[in-house]
């Protein structure tokens, strides 16, 4: 006679409770999920912009697909829309304030960029350095979804950078990567 494996240790309740899905229970609950931290930079006839993106994914290696949200009515949704080439910049854990300054709304493309070292590659998007790694991007598709606009890049050149840890955004705050279980 065979014993049966063991109920999963995160089995539901038999009558789990359930509150209802709003924005706000949603956000609350993904708070105890980490995100990868990027930054998005492009370049339009105004200048560069640049955002601190939480919603970063890799969608395909065949092509090389990568998405990320973007709010609509954000400098960055528009600049988007204006350009067919972006930069995903890969953050270590040591760019924090990096992070930060870019999730200030309404700053001038030109004060994000002022505090960290870069590279003007113009007509193209600005390059910040010390990143892990750099995505070079053209626009693929796009998806409106709520408040936010699904973007789709296809990867086109990857600058590779320093081989240090990730910035995870977990419960708040950014973290690093703790250790391996």
């Amino acid at each position: 006679m065979t014993t049966p494996p063991p109920a999963p240790a995160d089995q539901a309740p038999e009558h789990p409770e359930a509150v209802e899905a709003t924005g706000e229970a949603l956000r609350s609950v993904l708070r105890d999920l980490p995100a990868p931290v990027v930054v998005v930079t492009a370049r339009t006839a105004d200048g560069p912009r640049g955002a601190t993106i939480g919603s970063f994914v890799s969608v395909s290696l065949d092509p090389p697909l990568v998405s990320f949200n973007v709010t609509h009515g954000t400098r960055l949704h528009d600049a988007l829309g204006e350009t067919d080439v972006w930069a995903v910049h890969l953050l270590s854990a040591e760019q924090a304030e990096l992070a930060a300054h870019f999730a200030v709304p309404d700053l001038d493309g030109l004060k994000q960029l002022a505090p960290f070292p870069h590279l003007n590659v113009a007509p193209g998007p600005p390059l910040l350095r010390g990143t892990l790694g750099v995505l070079r991007c053209r626009p693929r598709a796009h998806v409106e979804a709520g408040d936010h606009t699904v973007w789709i890049a296809e990867v086109t050149g990857i600058v590779e950078g320093a081989g240090s840890a990730p910035l995870l955004y977990y419960r708040q705050s950014y973290r690093g990567v703790g250790g391996e279980v």
